[in-house]
């Protein structure tokens, strides 16, 4: 479970006001833990379960993800305090005690939702956490919290003291084992699950002067002062690195080209050797091999540049306003499938830019090349889930959504968007390559493949890496994340980095006479992905105790594909500040 937090409400949408007496929804998500990221319908251990269950706020995201929002029968009423109201009876049967001791080895907790709210508690350390503990273990004898105290904040949204009206500003819930036996709750030992006992729940109203409706949680996030420290001096090394790197391309390349218009027509031919990138104006737009691959990457990589600028611009101003991974799922969903517009034209635009032939391959490629290793991988992850009965699951209903948004809208819209791209007549380059290319000159060590890589991704993942370190501890730690404007801004810089690192590269070698710079103005980039993977591994060794296989595969291919993307953004960018830095160059000087 995921919880993502905005320090401001959703722009046009007030925040919920109740009347004095009026009925308060307690929703019930999954249970969760963080030791097993498997998460379980809490109603499969038959709890006070009510007459419907049905799916609440369900949306396309909560869908494909298996999100549970369920209804309870908590029953709140705003400002009515209560006091050892019974929910229901439970005796635990052999096998309802066997699942309930695995739960809480495990260290599973209850996930509740109020006024759109995730519910907090505390743990034995005095933590505040996400949910509340199914239990507690004391050597060999386990006890259930069946008593929930409902501590809720709530601010008077009215002056007058007639028709008062309420809004709640957080919820945190204070849990104990209480037996049936009288004396046993006035001495507060802890009951084991192998009698009937009752599931009760009190309430009480905190009263504030003023509405703070995120405080509380934001403050789960420890040292959030140190973290935007740390952030600021990240910030400021990656725009000084930005503008280092800008300045240093600047200059060299003013220099060469002022060097070579400012001498006489016949001290050109001396300059020439100098001008490395000039002697092979007849091969640097030749196409390069695998214009097909490449072409495909460059279209996807863009609707991915795309899809996360605008989730993490929206996310910064505000826009998105969710309590779980639903409503962030949909709407990465939805823009995703209403970009494949944009993968189609710009794949098929560069395939005949490239002289490509076979244009049924490029649009096919574009469309479902992502699509079918997406939905391979998650396949896998889902058979295991589906093996250890754990709702995330994709079910039969989910599926058939996910295939229908592809088929129905982003097939459409890829196929709309090809067709344009190969009707436009492609851009005309500064010079025209000839028939036979030019024999590269031996090339320095630092400009192979893997030095190139590996310094190029470095530097680009370097930019980022303190924001994917808390990324990470958002999505496997259930972690509270506040710093989406920062995100954003370091998520520009990050590709204006790549922009220049690919340059850079392109122009040193163009400098010693290599015009195969194409697909090295990709890869290097995107080798910040392959770094994003191999810290993947490190945080799991580090900071992770995933021992299910279950589990360190759904680990694993999710990160696989995180990384993928990252690298793909990357590239692309890479790519085309590359191919519109060549074509500038080429434009700047006479060509015989």
């Amino acid at each position: 479970m995921i919880y993502v937090i905005y320090t401001f409400d959703l722009p046009g949408i007030q925040q919920k006001v109740y009347s004095e007496g009026e009925q308060i929804a307690v929703l019930i998500n999954e249970m969760t833990s963080d030791s097993t990221q498997l998460p379980y319908d809490y109603y499969d251990l038959d709890i006070c379960k009510p007459n419907s269950t049905e799916n609440q706020n369900q949306n396309i995201g909560s869908m494909i993800l298996g999100t549970l929002t369920q209804q309870s029968k908590y029953q709140i009423y705003m400002n009515y305090e209560i006091m050892d109201q019974i929910v229901c009876v439970k005796d635990f049967t052999q096998t309802e005690q066997n699942n309930l001791k695995w739960f809480i080895d495990h260290d599973y907790r209850v996930n509740m939702q109020i006024d759109d709210l995730p519910i907090l508690s505390r743990d034995y350390l005095n933590n505040t956490i996400i949910g509340v503990p199914l239990g507690v273990r004391n050597i060999n004898q386990y006890s259930f919290y069946n008593h929930y105290n409902f501590l809720i904040e709530i601010y008077n949204t009215t002056k007058s003291e007639i028709n008062q009206t309420f809004s709640i500003n957080s919820i945190i819930v204070q849990f104990e084992s209480k037996c049936m036996d009288s004396s046993e709750i006035d001495s507060g030992i802890n009951c084991p699950i192998n009698q009937m006992m009752n599931i009760t729940y009190s309430v009480k109203y905190l009263m504030t002067n003023s509405s703070n409706r995120w405080s509380a949680y934001l403050n789960i996030v420890t040292d959030s002062d140190q973290q935007w420290v740390s952030i600021s001096i990240t910030f400021t090394i990656t725009l000084c690195l930005t503008v280092l790197i800008a300045w240093f391309i600047r200059f060299t390349i003013k220099r060469d080209v002022l060097k070579f218009e400012a001498l006489p027509q016949e001290e050109n031919d001396g300059l020439i050797d100098q001008m490395g990138w000039k002697q092979i104006s007849r091969d640097v737009f030749r196409p390069p091999s695998g214009i097909l691959f490449l072409s495909v990457l460059i279209g996807t990589g863009i609707q991915f540049t795309i899809m996360t600028i605008c989730v993490f611009f929206f996310s910064s101003i505000g826009f998105l306003y969710s309590a779980h991974t639903g409503n962030l799922a949909t709407f990465v969903i939805v823009i995703y499938a209403f970009t494949g517009s944009l993968n189609g034209y710009y794949s098929s635009k560069f395939y005949k830019y490239f002289k490509g032939e076979y244009w049924l391959l490029c649009t096919l490629g574009s469309n479902l090349a992502f699509p079918v290793m997406a939905l391979f991988i998650f396949g896998i992850e889902n058979i295991a889930l589906m093996f250890e009965e754990s709702s995330s699951g994709l079910d039969f209903k989910s599926g058939i959504t996910f295939i229908a948004l592809q088929l129905g809208i982003q097939t459409p819209l890829n196929l709309l968007g090809s067709f344009i791209g190969f009707k436009l007549e492609s851009p005309k380059n500064p010079c025209k390559y000839g028939q036979i290319a030019q024999e590269i000159p031996q090339q320095p060590f630092y400009m192979d493949y893997f030095y190139s890589c590996l310094i190029g991704g470095l530097i680009c993942f370097i930019s980022v890496g303190l924001e994917i370190s808390q990324v990470m501890q958002l999505i496997w730690k259930n972690s509270y994340y506040e710093f989406f404007v920062s995100l954003f801004f370091t998520a520009i810089l990050l590709i204006i980095i790549s922009a220049e690192v690919s340059i850079l590269t392109v122009y040193l070698l163009l400098q010693k006479q290599n015009h195969r710079w194409w697909w090295k103005a990709f890869f290097v980039p995107f080798t910040s992905g392959v770094y994003l993977f191999i810290y993947s591994i490190q945080y799991y060794l580090d900071s992770l105790q995933f021992t299910r296989f279950s589990t360190i595969l759904y680990y694993f291919g999710t990160m696989y594909m995180v990384s993928l993307c990252l690298g793909l953004i990357c590239g692309t960018v890479g790519f085309l500040a590359s191919h519109i830095f060549v074509k500038k160059i080429y434009s700047m000087i006479k060509l015989d």
